[in-house]
């Protein structure tokens, strides 16, 4: 069993260095634990880094090929005998709750020979920044409504057009990411909590908290390969999900700044809220302004 030493560890800043002065003390928080568990639990061999580089992309592979694939999809609901929406719905828990939230806690014990409790801290479950919480990330939701706006009009508008227009990037009719009355947001209260959960702290504790400790051999640039391939990860909603590619790197931004899974899962919150109503309304509100 695997022990580590919490004492220690020093924080390399130097994807953030634009940040000086009071503005870096600001926004940049030193955790000791975080990189010593960087340290020890990123990728060492050529083979493993290969490993948790694809790992980013294989939850994602694995719904396309489920859902988006018409002939697999058709095969599927034969056997299984349920409505598309819903087995839409049970596949996008297991793989929220199965591969982003137990997957790396199970591997972290048994493969890489952690105890549950450094399981735990390897993620950052154990501690809470309440600083970025209360004051940082306010800030930070801020600076990126104001990125946002312009960024929806100018950048996403278009790459939205452009892949709508490749026949291999379009999501097939029966998708519950299209809206409407069987879309997404009509499923009962109860089990779109469970896929808000599943969402906001699954896709955090994966991606953030987990594969990007794994892939600390990166250094700097660990964080922005990390957003990007949680972009490119969003394979069945292609035409929504990869024009946001620019808007992303924030979040692997924000996780090299605190280093704290809360203060991201409140930031992926915010930035989905935001992106489906306050962007949106905020655009109406100036476009009635001209």
């Amino acid at each position: 069993m695997r022990a580590v030493n919490h004492v220690g560890g020093s924080s390399d800043l130097d994807s953030v260095q634009p940040f000086g002065g009071w503005l870096r003390r600001f926004f940049v928080r030193q955790d000791p634990v975080y990189e010593q568990y960087a340290q020890v639990g990123q990728a060492k061999s050529p083979f493993a880094k290969v490993f948790y580089l694809a790992m980013h992309l294989l939850p994602g592979l694995t719904g396309w090929v489920l859902i988006n694939v018409p002939s697999i999809y058709r095969v599927e609901l034969r056997i299984t005998g349920v409505s598309g929406r819903y087995l839409q719905y049970a596949w996008l828990i297991l793989i929220t709750f199965g591969w982003h939230m137990a997957l790396p806690l199970l591997t972290l014990r048994f493969h890489d020979g952690f105890s549950w409790r450094d399981c735990r801290a390897f993620v950052g479950l154990n501690r809470i920044d309440v600083r970025g919480l209360l004051l940082v990330l306010p800030v930070y939701c801020i600076l990126f409504a104001i990125v946002a706006l312009p960024y929806m009009r100018w950048v996403w508008n278009p790459l939205e057009s452009v892949f709508q227009s490749i026949p291999g990037f379009q999501m097939p009719p029966y998708t519950i990411f299209k809206g409407g009355p069987d879309g997404l947001y009509a499923f009962p209260p109860v089990a779109l909590a469970f896929l808000f959960i599943g969402n906001f702290l699954g896709e955090e504790l994966y991606f953030r908290a987990y594969l990007m400790k794994k892939v600390a051999f990166l250094g700097r640039w660990a964080w922005i390969v990390n957003s990007l391939l949680f972009a490119v990860y969003h394979l069945w909603q292609i035409p929504q999900t990869w024009p946001l590619t620019g808007l992303v790197l924030a979040m692997g931004l924000l996780m090299q700044l605190r280093k704290d899974l809360y203060v991201l899962i409140a930031f992926h919150f915010f930035v989905n809220m935001w992106l489906a109503f306050g962007d949106y309304q905020l655009a109406r509100i100036v476009h009635m302004a001209k």
